[in-house]
C-alpha cells in the first residue's frame, strides 16, 4: 500500500518542479549603450591658389589695400590701385576680370572708401570721413548713391551685416595733440530696403576703434580693438590718455537690440585683425597685440553655439601683419588676398567624422 502511493507523490513533485522552471524568466543582458566616437577627418589647411595676370597702363601701384568679399559662392576682389573688380570661381579655379574701370568715383578722396556690406548682388562702400555711401550691383554693373552715414566716427569703424541690415560699429573721430584718438561707441543700423540709418544701442565695453565685427544669422559678434584709458599723473599734475588693446568679445542680438558678453578672444589682446565666417563660425586672427607692434599670424575659430574659441592653423606666408591685405569667406572656404592679388590663399576648416556606434551610420560634421 505504501509502495503504491509513493509513485504518484514522486510524479507530482517532478511536475511541480518543471512548472516552476517554466515560470522563471532568464536574465536578459543590458543593452549596449551607443558611444559616439569622433575621429579627425581633415581640413584646417591653408592652400596657395593661382593668381590672375593683371596688366594696366602706367606704373604698378604699391601698398594699396584691396576689398575682398563673398557673394553667390564666389570671391570678389576690388582693387582701388588698379580700379578693377576681379571674380574668383572656386568651382573652376579661375579668376575673371569683371569690370575695368570699376570705381566711377575717387576712392582715395578725403578720407577713404571702405567695403562695408554685401546684400545679395549689391555691394556697399562707405567713406566715414565724407559720410558717403555707394552701392554697386553685380548684375547691372551700375553705381548708385545711398543715404549718407549719420554717425560721428570718421575712421576705424567695424562693419557687419545680416540679410536685411548693415551695421557700422564704434570707430574714432579725430585725436588729441599727442595723436591719441577720440573713440566712439555708436552702433548704426542701415536698412537695405528702406535706405535708412537708425541709431541702435551703443557698443558695449569701452569705446574703441579698429575692432572686429562679423555676422552669424541675426547676431553680430564684436570685440578686440583699441580703446583709450585716461589717468592722472600726481607728479606732473597732468591728465594723460593712452591706448589700450582689448580682447573682449560680445554678441549683439539685432532682433532684441541688446548685447551680451561672450568668451574673450582666444588669441589675447588684438587690434586691426582679419577674418571671415564659414558655416556659422567666426574665424579671427592676424593683427597686432600692441599698438601696431607685436604682429601675429595666428587664426582662431569662435563657435557661437558653444561660446568657445579654438586655435587653427596660422596664416602661412612669413609676413604676419599685412595692412594691405584682406580676408573673406565664400563657398565654405576662407580666402586671404593681398593688395594686387599676387598672393592668394584659401583656408579649409577643420572637419571630423562622428561614428554613432555599431548600428549607426558615420556622419561627417564640421569639427571644432
Amino acid at each position: 500500500m505504501k509502495k503504491s502511493l509513493s509513485i504518484p507523490l514522486v510524479l507530482l513533485f517532478v511536475i511541480a518542479i518543471a512548472a516552476c522552471k517554466k515560470e522563471v524568466n532568464p536574465v536578459q543582458p543590458a543593452p549596449q549603450k551607443e558611444v559616439l566616437q569622433t575621429t579627425p577627418l581633415g581640413g584646417n589647411i591653408w592652400t596657395q591658389l593661382p593668381t590672375p595676370v593683371i596688366s594696366v597702363p602706367g606704373p604698378t601701384p604699391t601698398n594699396m589695400v584691396n576689398f575682398s568679399f563673398g557673394a553667390n559662392d564666389k570671391l570678389y576682389a576690388a582693387l582701388p590701385g588698379y580700379n578693377q573688380l576681379w571674380q574668383y570661381d572656386l568651382a573652376t579655379a579661375q579668376w575673371t576680370l569683371k569690370q575695368s574701370p570699376f570705381f566711377n568715383f575717387t576712392v582715395f578722396q578725403t578720407g577713404f572708401f571702405h567695403y562695408a556690406f554685401t546684400n545679395g548682388n549689391d555691394i556697399y562702400f562707405l567713406n566715414t570721413s565724407t559720410k558717403s555711401l555707394k552701392q554697386y550691383n553685380l548684375l547691372t554693373a551700375q553705381w548708385a548713391d545711398r543715404a549718407s552715414f549719420p554717425g560721428t566716427a570718421s575712421s576705424g569703424v567695424a562693419a557687419a551685416y545680416t540679410t536685411t541690415k548693415g551695421y557700422i560699429l564704434s570707430g574714432a573721430n579725430g585725436s588729441d595733440n599727442t595723436g591719441v584718438a577720440y573713440t566712439v561707441a555708436e552702433n548704426w543700423e542701415y536698412d537695405f530696403a528702406g535706405d535708412v540709418w537708425t541709431l541702435k544701442v551703443n557698443t558695449p565695453g569701452p569705446a574703441r576703434y579698429n575692432a572686429a565685427a562679423f555676422c552669424v544669422g541675426d547676431k553680430i559678434y564684436f570685440g578686440t580693438g583699441i580703446s583709450i584709458t585716461v589717468f592722472y599723473n600726481p607728479i606732473s599734475h597732468k591728465i594723460y590718455r593712452t591706448n589700450v588693446i582689448n580682447s573682449d568679445w560680445w554678441e549683439y542680438n539685432s532682433t532684441l537690440n541688446s548685447w551680451s558678453q561672450k568668451s574673450a578672444f582666444g588669441g589675447g589682446v588684438r587690434q586691426d585683425t582679419r577674418g571671415f565666417v564659414i558655416d556659422g563660425k567666426v574665424y579671427l586672427g592676424m593683427g597686432t597685440a600692441g599698438y601696431y607692434i607685436d604682429a601675429r599670424s595666428d587664426l582662431w575659430c569662435f563657435d557661437p553655439a558653444a561660446n568657445v574659441w579654438g586655435q587653427r592653423s596660422s596664416y602661412p606666408p612669413s609676413a604676419p601683419y599685412l595692412p594691405w591685405f584682406s580676408m573673406a569667406g565664400a563657398a565654405s572656404h576662407g580666402f586671404a588676398v593681398n593688395d594686387d592679388i599676387s598672393s592668394f590663399w584659401s583656408y579649409i576648416p577643420l572637419s571630423t567624422i562622428i561614428t554613432p556606434g555599431m548600428n549607426g551610420t558615420a556622419k561627417p560634421l564640421s569639427g571644432f
